[in-house]
C-alpha cells in the first residue's frame, strides 16, 4: 500500500506510553540539560580563544556532539574525489552528525547566530556561494539535503531544494536517527524551510541520547542525465539503501510545509516578485530562465550570482540590446555578461572581476532608477 503524506512526519513529540516513561525520566533529563548547557558555554569560550586548526575543529566538533547528546556511526567511506554529497533529512542536527564524521559543510537557508551555525557545521547558502565561488577551492565537501526539511525517515520526499547546480560526480549518503522515548523531529503548522526548528534542538539537550547512522554510498556519475534525471537517480539510490519509498510528495505538500495562511498562489506571487528583483539587476536574462533557477535556489542573491558567473547559461533577450537610448551620454554602463567559459586563475583576479561587475551593476541599476522616477540627480 502506498504511503500517505501524513505518515511521513511526526505530529507529536510522544507516541504510545512514551509520555509516561519520559515523566519518570524528567528529573534526570533536567539535570542532564543543566550539564549540557554548561558544556555549551565551554564550547562557546573554546571556539573564541582556540586557533582555527583542523585538530581544534575536530575537538570542538566532539564537544558539540557531547553537548547535544549526539552519537554518530559511519558506514562506508567518503570519496575524496566528490566535493558534493547529497543525503536525506531526518533532523535539524543532521549537519552536526555529518560534519563530525564526514567533515562536511551543510548549506541551509536558516538564519542562525554565527557561533551556533559554525558549531552545527552550517553555512548560509547564499553567502557561501557568493564567497566560495571566488576562492581557489572548497575547503570542505558540501552536504546538500534537497528534501527541504526533516521527515520521520519513513519515506523520501522529492528533491526540490538545490542551492546550485550539482556536478558530474556526487556521493549519496543515507541517514537514520534513533532516540528513546521522544520523536526527534515534530512538524508544526508554522514550520518553514527558511526557519530553524529551535524546539527540536532544545529537546536534544534533555534527551538521554540521539544515535545517528550515516551510510556513505558509492558515488554516482551524471553521464547523459540532465539535472532532473540525475536528482531522481540520487533519490532512488538513497531510498533503496534505507529500504523506504521514494515518494513524489514535496516538503511544501506536508501539513505545515508552508507558513500558516500561505497558499500556492502566495508562493507563485513570491516567486514572481523574486523574479522581478533579479531582472531589475539582469534585464537581459529571460524571465523563464530566472524562474527556473529560482525554483531551485529560492534565493535572489544566488540566482543573480549563477547568471553573472555563467553557472546557468542563457540567451539574452533581443529587446535588451535593441533599444539604445539617444545620445552618447546615455550609453549603458553595464552590459549583462554572456557566459564565456573563461574563469580567472587566481582568487585575486576573480575577486577583482567580481568587484568591477558589482560596481557596474550598481551604477546601471541606479541609472535606471533615476530615469524611471525622473529624478534631477547627476548620473556618474
Amino acid at each position: 500500500m502506498a504511503i500517505t503524506v501524513d505518515k511521513i512526519f511526526n505530529a507529536h513529540r510522544f507516541s504510545g506510553d512514551n509520555a509516561l516513561q519520559f515523566l519518570f525520566y524528567l528529573p534526570l533529563g533536567i539535570l542532564l540539560m543543566a550539564v549540557r548547557i554548561i558544556l555549551a558555554l565551554i564550547l562557546w569560550i573554546a571556539s573564541i580563544i582556540l586557533p582555527d586548526k583542523s585538530g581544534v575543529r575536530q575537538m570542538l566538533s566532539t564537544l558539540a556532539c557531547w553537548t547535544f547528546g549526539v552519537f554518530v556511526k559511519l558506514k562506508g567511506n567518503r570519496d575524496p574525489r566528490c566535493s558534493v554529497l547529497v543525503s536525506n533529512c531526518v533532523s535539524c542536527l543532521d549537519s552536526l552528525a555529518a560534519a563530525h564524521v564526514l567533515g562536511t559543510i551543510s548549506l541551509r537557508k536558516w538564519k542562525l547566530p554565527p557561533f551556533f551555525a559554525s558549531t552545527l557545521g552550517i553555512r548560509n547558502a547564499a553567502q557561501f556561494i557568493r564567497k566560495q565561488h571566488f576562492s581557489d577551492s572548497p575547503s570542505k565537501p558540501i552536504l546538500l539535503q534537497p528534501e527541504g526539511g526533516p521527515t520521520n525517515g519513513k519515506a523520501l520526499l522529492k528533491f526540490t531544494d538545490w542551492p546550485f547546480p550539482i556536478g558530474n560526480r556526487v556521493q549519496p549518503v543515507a541517514i537514520t536517527v534513533e532516540r528513546p522515548m521522544t520523536n526527534v523531529s515534530v512538524r508544526r503548522p508554522s514550520d518553514s524551510r527558511d526557519r530553524f526548528p529551535w524546539s527540536d534542538a532544545l529537546w536534544f539537550l534533555c534527551a538521554p541520547a540521539t544515535m545517528y547512522t550515516l551510510h556513505a554510498l558509492p558515488p554516482l556519475e551524471r553521464g547523459d542525465d540532465d539535472d532532473s534525471a540525475f536528482a531522481t537517480r540520487l533519490r532512488r539510490t538513497i531510498a533503496e539503501a534505507l529500504q523506504i519509498e521514494a515518494t513524489e510528495f514535496r516538503w511544501e505538500d506536508l501539513p505545515g510545509g508552508r507558513p500558516a495562511g500561505r497558499s500556492r498562489q502566495g508562493i507563485a506571487n513570491e516567486m514572481a516578485r523574486m523574479a522581478r528583483q533579479v531582472r531589475e539587476v539582469l534585464p537581459a536574462v529571460p524571465e523563464r530562465d530566472v524562474l527556473r533557477d529560482l525554483a531551485r535556489t529560492r534565493s535572489v542573491d544566488v540566482t543573480i550570482t549563477n547568471f553573472l558567473e555563467g553557472i546557468i547559461p542563457y540567451s539574452p533577450e533581443p529587446q535588451a540590446a535593441a533599444e539604445p537610448l539617444a545620445g552618447p551620454s546615455h550609453a549603458p554602463k553595464y552590459v549583462t555578461p554572456v557566459p564565456t567559459g573563461v574563469f580567472p586563475k587566481s582568487a585575486k583576479e576573480r575577486q577583482l572581476s567580481f568587484q568591477e561587475r558589482k560596481e557596474q551593476m550598481i551604477a546601471e541599476a541606479r541609472k535606471r532608477y533615476i530615469e524611471k522616477h525622473g529624478l534631477n540627480v547627476a548620473i556618474h
